[in-house]
């Protein structure tokens, strides 16, 4: 079978040690010509537990027989079970050589098998509320624990990362001192017009100029309350890409991940509809962001990321004659209660002691289980289905997530696919659900400011499924250059249609896709971006890749 062991496509060479792979277009079949496909993908549902006993104290030794769990009320075979705790892993790895970047988190220090990540919302928070929990946060890392680990992520009009995980309080300090808060221009649009003019205002006028008042004040009314809708979803937007991209970014750590987030209100109030989906009521009246809810909350329970809401704004008082801002915070309060409900977590507001909520969040997930399940149901229809968690040992205490959405893997099209790709791009945070490394070094081509970029994708990076003798996958891949200022000077966009033989498909399962090419650099470009995406699965996984120590091997 002597074919060649590399095969390029689009720029890229995928290479592998034996001949064994074939790439071709996929074919187009009339439906009677359509053969079967076996789709190499299972529905497994994970969820974090937490046990504590009367005084609050984590039950550790706990097994997988004293749990039941109901889907929908039907008894589940625990098919995974493990006891998770605060420990570090138990030996850090060796350090990757020169030119080697990854998005793995163990290359990135010790990481623990509990993480925190604290997201400070500027964007739904008023810069006075901002201030004190600010100082509120402050007040927590000045008494980290050695065994905490921490992130501190902050949303503006973009997210930032003040700074990823560590248990060293000092540049985590450093770092919040350097952050003076952000005002929130969206917030102060008003969510409601005013009222029309009332008789006496108009009395006096002829009734041509009454008409014409009564008009422009329509039309100023309506203007305002468009914009009002611009700001509102895109804050809702905005908010639940940055959620989306944090779930992506934890993906693959291990153990309990939380994530406290420090907010003054949300752009909308969530609830649940006739069909048990989340309903949406915002701020500018009723909205219909089904979808949109419903992904964030699908990719947060993929990363069994539980979300701890606080209220940014402490005790909130409130005087008669504000029914508006009453109900506006009776929405904020119920959507933090069911946005907690959802993922495991649990939400704090109407309380000064944002640090004493942070210090309890961390403590909650010191010892945590983990237990999935393969539905026996075949109802993917989109609807959320409710988990009931029990133990048989008695006067126990435990908290997890809710439910699931009954989702069905379905590929995005075409449009969304590239939205969520460039999305991943420009994130700070690199995406995990997808094992990459990037080993990068100047081409040998003289003249030339190149690198030879060699990629290799995790062995579960790709969803494969039978067709006839082959097995296919497809995966997108991006690659883009910004500059220090993150504007894009570069972006290439690449896809790869594999057809496999069995051969092929065996060894990949076992080491991974391995791809190269060779990438000229664009002058004054500050970064490489590197994002893999899978079809099916819509799996992530991306590294950003510093171009400055090569750039300089090359006297540029």
């Amino acid at each position: 079978m002597g074919r060649k062991c590399s095969r390029e496509f689009s720029g890229w060479v995928l290479a592998l040690p034996l001949v064994l792979l074939i790439l071709t277009p996929i074919r187009k079949t009339s439906p009677q010509q359509e053969q079967p496909t076996i789709r190499v993908t299972t529905h497994l549902v994970q969820v974090n537990v937490i046990v504590q006993d009367k005084h609050g104290q984590p039950v550790p030794d706990l097994t997988r027989d004293d749990f039941i769990l109901l889907d929908e009320g039907k008894p589940q075979k625990i098919g995974l079970f493990s006891v998770e705790s605060d420990r570090p892993l138990s030996k850090p790895v060796e350090p990757l050589p020169p030119g080697t970047f990854t998005n793995r988190p163990e290359y990135r220090g010790q990481v623990q098998t509990s993480v925190t990540a604290i997201l400070l919302d500027g964007l739904n928070t008023r810069f006075e509320d901002q201030a004190y929990a600010r100082q509120q946060v402050i007040k927590f890392l000045e008494q980290l624990q050695p065994e905490d680990h921490i992130a501190l992520y902050v949303l503006r009009d973009n997210l930032r990362v003040l700074h990823d995980f560590t248990d060293d309080a000092r540049p985590l300090l450093r770092a919040l001192g350097r952050y003076k808060g952000h005002v929130p221009t969206a917030l102060q649009t008003p969510g409601r017009s005013g009222a029309d003019p009332g008789s006496q205002e108009l009395a006096g006028l002829r009734p041509q100029e009454a008409l014409l008042t009564r008009e422009l004040d329509g039309y100023l009314s309506c203007a305002t309350r468009r914009m009002a809708e611009f700001y509102v979803e895109r804050r809702m937007d905005l908010t639940l890409r940055t959620l989306e991209a944090i779930a992506d970014h934890l993906g693959r750590f291990p153990g309990r991940k939380n994530l406290i987030w420090v907010s003054g209100s949300f752009p909308f109030s969530m609830g649940i509809d006739a069909q048990g989906r989340c309903a949406l009521n915002f701020e500018v009246g009723p909205r219909t962001f089904l979808r949109e809810i419903e992904r964030t909350a699908r990719a947060l329970n993929n990363a069994n990321l539980a979300v701890y809401p606080v209220d940014a704004r402490g005790l909130v008082a409130i005087g008669s004659g504000r029914a508006y801002e009453a109900d506006m915070l009776i929405r904020t309060q119920g959507t933090m209660e069911i946005l907690a409900e959802r993922t495991g977590g649990k939400a704090y507001y109407n309380q000064n002691d944002i640090q004493g909520a942070i210090r309890w969040v961390v403590d909650d997930a010191r010892v945590t289980y983990v237990l999935g399940y393969y539905p026996i149901h075949s109802r993917w229809d989109g609807k959320f289905r409710e988990i009931k968690i029990s133990v048989r040992r008695p006067g126990l205490r435990i908290r997890y997530r809710r439910g699931y959405f009954a989702l069905e893997e379905q590929p995005l099209g075409e449009k969304e696919g590239k939205a969520v790709l460039d999305e991943a791009a420009w994130s700070p945070l690199e995406a995990t659900s997808i094992d990459l490394k990037a080993r990068v070094r100047p081409a040998q081509a003289s003249g030339e400011n190149s690198l030879d970029v060699y990629l290799v994708i995790g062995p579960c990076g790709a969803t494969f499924q039978q067709q006839d003798d082959r097995w296919v996958g497809t995966l997108d891949v991006l690659l883009v250059q910004p500059d220090a200022e993150g504007r894009k000077l570069s972006g290439v966009s690449s896809t790869l249609d594999m057809h496999l033989r069995s051969e092929t498909y065996q060894h990949i399962q076992r080491n991974g896709v391995s791809l190269t090419q060779q990438v000229k650099i664009q002058p004054n470009a500050h970064q490489l971006r590197v994002v893999i995406r899978d079809r099916v699965s819509g799996a992530l996984g991306s590294v950003i890749v510093p171009l400055s120590q090569f750039v300089n091997e090359r006297g540029s």
